[in-house]
């Protein structure tokens, strides 16, 4: 009975080897010849290609060495062209798409150029590939990054995924920070790791960003105009997004059968306009007379104003020489927690590619940008002047308990900006937010009821 009970054992053994193989094949284990093909990227922001790229960082350099040997080691080459600026970049790609235009092997879009892409039928449905495991959720240094959750989640329609994304939720440094000049910070007597330690402590509030920004607004001579403003307000489509989401406000919701809901008029959302309304009245707020994209940066850098509402990518741009720190938006009284809506770009291949192609750009890609060290947080120290802007906000804004998704920007003609326009038209510090969101209820049902068809 032992010698039998032993053989059954050995052949379940091998049975179940051979089954845990076929398995892995079919989860990103199939092997794929890479050798002498070009992955060419399509993008609207970066160009990338590792015979002229200079690294920035001691982090960059080690990226570029690994890609560098990962295209020798596999016979192939990725590169990645800026195509155009954002405003042209979505008729170039449905054109290039539409006339079969083979020259860009994926194109890196915004969540919305994703959902008209999809919309239309472009696009190939990436899991049904089998190179690699798009729900893979381990960072393996030099193999492969984990696969944005995020992105899987808002790109799968009837049980097929469309786009794909690496890293963690939230890795597209778009969603709003808050910039702050350490200089005034002191100028104003106030510590600078003020600002870090509320945010640690859930003490972020909007009372305690009041308060910050009534000592930073100061009259240097005493001749009754002010010098030094808290914040500049021109575009505040960061500003508003960061106090309304950190009031427990959306725009957009989903019910539980992926139907999107109207909550624009909400008391959160109302109530984040009015605090708005508030710092502008009180005289915390610089403004101008006419809008003008960038001017709350270009404010801040020639050191205007003590703090800026802008994208996090925003701290690429940092000049050497200026010292400026970062957080996330202050909380409102109805959260009990800081609160981020973000919604991450993806990575989409064209519909007219075949399986084998698809899977030599899956599977090249995924080499390409594997990660060479498990500490994501290394991507952003070159971009920081504090560690606590990375090892505590950064870090903060890709951790899921901050994050909530904003759907408003992966619906097609949703008109947030022009809302926001529309409040600083009626007047700024005067728009009556039950008014404004009254005014633009048929064009936020317009938007979702297209969505929702």
């Amino acid at each position: 009975m032992e010698k039998k009970f032993g053989k059954e054992l050995l052949i379940l053994s091998a049975f179940l080897m051979i089954a845990s193989l076929l398995v892995f094949s079919g989860c990103g284990g199939k092997d794929v010849n890479l050798k002498g093909a070009l992955i060419t990227v399509s993008s609207w922001w970066q160009t990338y290609d590792t015979e002229s790229y200079e690294a920035r960082s001691e982090s960059e350099g080690r990226e570029l060495e690994w890609k560098i040997k990962a295209e020798k080691d596999h016979g192939f080459k990725l590169v990645v062209e800026q195509v155009s600026d954002w405003d042209n970049y979505l008729p170039i790609i449905v054109n290039n798409i539409m006339s079969g235009n083979k020259k860009y092997s994926y194109y890196q879009v915004s969540s919305e150029m994703a959902l008209v892409l999809y919309k239309q039928g472009l696009l190939y449905p990436v899991s049904d590939s089998k190179v690699v495991n798009l729900k893979n959720q381990e960072i393996i240094p030099f193999e492969k990054w984990s696969y944005n959750a995020l992105v899987d989640e808002y790109m799968t329609f009837n049980g097929k995924t469309y786009g794909w994304s690496y890293g963690l939720p939230n890795n597209g440094w778009g969603q709003a920070m808050l910039f702050f000049n350490p200089k005034f910070l002191a100028d104003a007597g106030i510590d600078v790791e003020y600002l870090y330690n509320l945010q640690r402590d859930n003490q972020w509030t909007w009372e305690a960003f009041l308060d910050v920004c009534r000592k930073l607004t100061r009259d240097l001579n005493n001749d009754g105009i002010t010098d030094i403003y808290a914040i500049h307000i021109d575009d505040a489509r960061e500003f508003l997004s960061g106090l309304i989401f950190g009031n427990g406000g959306d725009f957009i919701t989903l019910d539980a059968s992926g139907k999107a809901q109207n909550a624009a008029n909400s008391p959160n959302v109302i109530e984040a306009i009015n605090f708005f309304n508030q710092l502008i009245n009180e005289g915390l707020v610089q403004t101008s007379q006419y809008y003008d994209w960038g001017s709350n940066w270009t404010a801040f850098v020639d050191q205007r104003v003590a703090m800026t509402f802008d994208p996090e990518w925003r701290k690429g741009q940092m000049n050497e020489n200026f010292d400026a720190g970062y957080v996330l938006p202050p909380r409102g009284p109805r959260s009990s927690t800081i609160r981020l809506g973000v919604m991450d770009g993806c990575n989409v291949i064209p519909a007219f590619f075949s399986p084998e192609e698809v899977d030599i750009i899956l599977k090249g890609a995924e080499i390409w940008n594997a990660p060479v060290d498990a500490d994501w947080l290394q991507g952003h120290y070159w971009a920081s002047r504090n560690i606590r802007d990375v090892t505590e906000t950064t870090a903060m804004s890709r951790d899921a308990r901050y994050l909530v998704p904003r759907y408003d920007v992966t619906i097609p003609g949703y008109p947030f900006g022009d809302f926001v326009a529309e409040i600083r038209g009626e007047g700024l510090g005067v728009a009556v937010p039950s008014r404004v969101l009254e005014s633009f209820m048929p064009s936020f049902m317009a938007a979702i009821d297209d969505f929702n068809r």
